[in-house]
């Protein structure tokens, strides 16, 4: 109880949109089973939907989802990368690149489905927030689980990259063609895009032997930070770490 009331406190929007996940799920569970059961139709996102005038359906489907791992797997991912993101723009861009986000990638896979194709799941959003962090801080060293089982190492930039490149394949080959994987490719693009944009631009470094102790500094705070999360860093430590990926995005 006392770590979610510390998440709460330093993350409040990753923890209120992973409850508004969890509490969706929850009413389709207990409304889905009567006999006048919740019709997804109305919330899910569709291009019949939308030549119908639902547009509201753009956001609620990022709510919706369609079974229990498919939601544990969006909840998990938000939950663990989410409050860094929101450190780092701030409470309103983080809320706004995570709809915009989910927006985007929405509109990118009903654009290629057929009209009665319907789209939920939290995905295209979540998406948007992993690439958000590998955009800003696309050195940072990161231990990710390929096919959710071997762990391999890795460079933040080189799970970005991947993400993208997996799900264009995947869109292009057919590859588990129930998976909204254009969704996944839109809200990667939204965020990587909107974390270009708004971080501010930071003058190029000039490197000298002088400086090697700053830069023996910094690979010791990005190893904090994986090891610990932001949190294990000091206000100073941060506002280091916050200029250094300015300068690795201009470089990436």
């Amino acid at each position: 109880m006392q770590d979610l009331r510390d998440k709460l406190r330093a993350a409040p929007v990753t923890v209120l949109l992973a409850a508004g996940c969890v509490a969706a799920y929850t009413l389709e569970v207990l409304l889905l089973g009567g006999e006048r059961g919740l019709d997804l139709s109305a919330w899910a996102l569709s291009g019949q939907a939308l030549s119908e005038g639902r547009w509201w359906t753009l956001f609620t489907h990022i709510f919706l989802h369609a079974n229990l791992l498919h939601l544990s797997v969006n909840v998990l991912a938000l939950w663990f990368i989410g409050p860094e993101v929101e450190h780092l723009l701030g409470r309103a861009k983080y809320l706004l690149l995570y709809l915009l986000s989910g927006v985007a990638g929405g509109l990118l896979q009903t654009a290629f489905a057929s009209p009665s194709s319907e789209l939920i799941g939290a995905s295209g959003a979540v998406c948007g927030i992993m690439l958000s962090f590998t955009t800003a801080y696309p050195e940072m060293p990161l231990r990710a689980l390929l096919f959710f089982v071997l762990p391999v190492n890795m460079k933040a930039k080189t799970l970005g990259r991947g993400i993208i490149l997996v799900s264009l394949l995947c869109a292009v080959l057919r590859i588990f063609p129930q998976v909204g994987h254009l969704a996944h490719l839109g809200g990667a693009m939204a965020g990587a895009f909107l974390t270009w944009w708004w971080l501010p631009a930071a003058p190029r470094v000039r490197w000298s032997a002088d400086e090697a102790g700053r830069t023996a500094q910094t690979e010791e705070l990005l190893s904090r930070v994986a090891e610990e999360g932001m949190d294990g860093l000091s206000r100073e430590e941060r506002r280091q770490l916050e200029s250094l990926a300015r300068e690795q995005r201009r470089r990436w």
